[in-house]
């Protein structure tokens, strides 16, 4: 099964670092740094993510011939890329951590430009046996082209649409748009307030969009599934972890939640499946964890070998 990822990528920098004492000139702390590293963000996370499953995996995305561009490119280990030109710098996100805390974000890299796809991009979605998009607000999926190609691809396999306040609305072939609360809250004009903001929201954006399901993620609550037609809508609770950097954990969602659709699990154990894998993510470290080489868990290695022979038995029988 050929994963198609398509939206923004971001380079993401950690700085991580040690703090004593304070500057003299200005009560901030003075980071020690001991280690910078670049990783793939965004959409680029989430193709990392799925490819470290060990599938087969294509971002399509946009991406600026600027040294942040080659940056961000050298970290898509595993992932098929194809890329659109951009006329916008690549978005640079860097996190400085002191002592294991996050204390500051240095954005970089501006508003989103208009991204530039040729004819292998459209191809690429049109071929696509899953898809997953991962919108951050910096113009991929607004454009029309990708749009069209995204709405006709969607009504033939499973797409999940993980949407950014500042991206474009999802195109209503989408099966499943996983918006967290905020992100639920604020589309839908309603103020953050648990889970009846979370079950409100729901069902406003399920109407306006038209999709087969809204799912709003609660971080440690676990995740809201709304169905149209459904009396009600589900709580999926999540397990109880420690307290831990949440960076990462929507796009492991996503990811994990297309492919438990893809593998034909009833959509409520599909959530609930993401909301697990999500939650294990988190635990073992988030996207720190992604420095270790990636080794899949049994489970996954398992359900990617049956969903491999499935394949393998209906193109012997096609």
């Amino acid at each position: 099964m050929r994963i198609t990822v398509v939206g923004d990528a971001l380079l993401d920098v950690d700085v991580d670092g040690t703090s004593e004492r304070l500057a003299p000139d200005a009560p901030v702390p003075v980071v020690d740094v001991e280690r910078r590293e670049d990783r793939a963000g965004g959409a680029g996370l989430a193709a990392t993510l799925l490819a470290r499953d060990g599938h087969e995996v294509e971002l399509v995305t946009a991406i600026a011939e600027d040294a942040g561009g080659q940056r961000l490119r050298a970290r898509l280990d595993g992932v098929r890329l194809v890329a659109a030109g951009s006329n916008a710098p690549t978005p640079v996100k860097t996190r400085i951590r002191a002592n294991g805390h996050l204390i500051a974000r240095i954005d970089e890299g501006g508003a989103g430009g208009l991204p530039q796809p040729g004819p292998e991009v459209l191809a690429a979605i049109a071929a696509a046996e899953l898809l997953v998009v991962a919108d951050y607000g910096r113009g991929m999926t607004a454009h029309p082209g990708v749009r069209a190609a995204l709405e006709r691809r969607g009504a033939a396999v499973p797409l999940v649409w993980d949407p950014h306040p500042r991206g474009a609305d999802p195109v209503a072939s989408a099966d499943t748009v996983t918006p967290n609360l905020s992100e639920a809250a604020r589309a839908a004009g309603l103020p953050a307030g648990g889970v009846p903001a979370a079950a409100e929201a729901s069902r406003l954006l399920a109407e306006r969009w038209g999709c087969r399901a809204v799912v709003v993620t609660l971080g440690a609550a676990g995740a809201l599934l709304r169905e149209p037609g459904a009396a009600a809508p589900l709580l999926l609770p999540a397990p109880s972890i420690a307290a831990a950097d949440p960076c990462g954990a929507g796009d492991r969602f996503a990811t994990s939640l297309a492919v438990a659709l893809a593998e034909g699990l009833a959509r409520a154990e599909a959530v609930g499946r993401a909301v697990e894998e999500a939650t294990a993510f988190i635990a073992g470290g988030g996207v720190a964890g992604l420095r270790v080489p990636a080794v899949p868990s049994l489970a996954i290695t398992t359900r990617r070998r049956a969903l491999r022979a499935d394949e393998d038995r209906r193109r012997e029988t096609a």
